[in-house]
């Protein structure tokens, strides 16, 4: 049996831990093999105009439809880069990690001159450099991530935003492993361009997009002059928006997916669901401590994942491997090669329980152990009881 891949029937339940793709909750799973009805028709229509509406307070912008389409989460960050820049336009890239190279390749391949202001992985943005990028040069945009799921940090947009808004550039982010699961106040903290994608906190699986556009960016994407576009093109895509209606062909599962996972985060209360993410990420964030790992990003910690470095004497790859070979956990390593034998991510994003915090401290102690560690897993336990149990 590959352990890796989830059999009926396994002895030992398969567990995607990852910070995306995560496990989608049954409902939505159910929801997913209802009959495809016609993408046009009145069935359709309701359902994905309830979708808009009950993405409008999780996105924080309530008097814009959102536009929500087929893509990756990169073709989200495509679409976003496409519409607020064009050849030979500045853009700025807050780089600390992984996700802000990605803005930068998107942005030099329309023929984009792109600057950025880097720090190291873990590390917060650098606000003061960006401050003083903008005041330099004039740029058409500033591109942000907002949970950077490389390394587990999470952008101040509230600081960010007041700082783009002195400024006629558009402040776009990815919040596609944030959004759901971190809040989000786009009209108020300033963020202009919103991209997202379904498979982390939105608890569905990979396939879906989203942008939302604040009034100043309508500005620029209106403009002839930005980058070469067609499918993501939101100046098709805002008319049939405003209407309530899809753009392109819409993948009628995926939307049943969506919305099914939409009402039950209405059904527990965005406020809930925000400080859900936030209590199991800390959670599991303390108890991973008091098994030996450290938490890796300086700063504020993204609610939607918890990255950690491995205790001493332990190889975090050989640990990966046996979290999935011996317990049928899965999480993630890391793309950064000098911290590929160091480095732990786990997804606390979607549909994640206490449960799911305990047995994962459970199971990382146990592997520890299998490895030659000596973890004190009653204390992981007895620390992540203390942020569940207040």
């Amino acid at each position: 049996m590959n352990a890796r891949f989830p059999i009926s029937g396994d002895a030992v339940p398969y567990r995607l831990r990852l910070p995306g793709p995560t496990a989608v909750p049954e409902r939505v799973l159910r929801a997913m093999a209802q009959p495809v009805v016609a993408h046009r028709g009145p069935e359709f229509l309701a359902r994905f105009r309830d979708i808009q509406a009950r993405l409008r307070p999780i996105i924080g912008r309530p008097g814009s439809a959102p536009y929500v389409f087929a893509s990756t989460g990169i073709g989200a960050m495509e679409s976003a880069v496409v519409n607020v820049a064009g050849p030979g336009q500045r853009v700025l890239v807050a780089n600390n990690g992984q996700w802000g190279p990605v803005f930068r390749r998107l942005a030099e391949a329309i023929g984009a001159e792109v600057d950025d202001v880097a720090t190291p992985p873990g590390s917060p943005v650098d606000l003061e450099g960006i401050e003083r990028a903008l005041k330099a040069k004039e740029y058409a945009a500033v591109l942000a991530v907002h949970s950077e799921s490389s390394t587990g940090a999470l952008t101040d947009l509230k600081a960010l935003g007041a700082i783009v808004r002195q400024t006629s550039a558009v402040l776009a982010v990815d919040s596609v492993s944030a959004l759901g699961g971190a809040e989000m106040r786009a009209d108020e903290w300033g963020v202009d361009v919103v991209v997202s994608a379904s498979q982390k906190a939105l608890m569905c699986p990979p396939g879906l997009a989203l942008a939302s556009v604040s009034d100043k960016a309508w500005e620029v994407v209106s403009r002839a002059d930005r980058g070469p576009r067609s499918y993501f093109d939101y100046t098709r895509m805002r008319p049939n928006a405003d209407k309530g209606e899809p753009t392109y062909t819409a993948p009628v599962s995926m939307m049943n997916a969506l919305h099914e996972a939409l009402t039950m985060i209405g059904e527990e209360g965005l406020d809930a669901a925000l400080a859900r993410h936030r209590r199991l990420s800390s959670a599991l964030a303390a108890g991973a401590a008091a098994l030996g790992f450290s938490v890796f990003p300086k700063g504020t910690p993204s609610p939607t994942l918890v990255v950690l470095l491995a205790p001493e004497g332990i190889d975090a790859t050989a640990l990966i491997d046996r979290l999935a070979d011996g317990y049928n956990t899965i999480v993630a390593g890391t793309r950064f090669e000098d911290l590929k034998h160091r480095m732990v991510r786990i997804g606390t994003m979607g549909a994640v329980s206490d449960g799911d915090i305990l047995t994962d401290l459970h199971h990382l102690a146990s592997a520890v152990r299998d490895l030659g560690g000596r973890p004190d897993e009653a204390a992981g336990l007895a620390a992540a009881a203390e942020v569940l149990n207040p």
